[in-house]
């Protein structure tokens, strides 16, 4: 016994693709358009804590170890300058 949908009384199988599925897949499905998200400096860190930008795990520290952290690393640079 084939399956039937109650609503339409169609034969539940598949179907040969439509003229309109035809014209559209390659909207559907085209890969050449698609962007993808490129990090462009790898180690850039997004927390905006890092005085130089790259990563130095101050995200996980409290205001109060980062403020302690960024007043040394500021002091050594100034020492280093000079």
């Amino acid at each position: 016994m084939v399956a039937r949908n109650d609503i339409t009384g169609d034969s539940i199988q598949t179907k040969s693709a439509s003229q309109s599925y035809r014209d559209n897949y390659d909207n559907i499905f085209r890969k050449n358009n698609m962007q993808v998200k490129v990090q462009e400096k790898i180690g850039t860190c997004g927390c905006g804590r890092s005085p130089t930008g790259d990563c130095i795990g101050w995200h996980g520290l409290s205001e109060e170890a980062y403020q302690k952290n960024l007043a040394e690393y500021q002091a050594k640079q100034q020492t280093q300058g000079e």
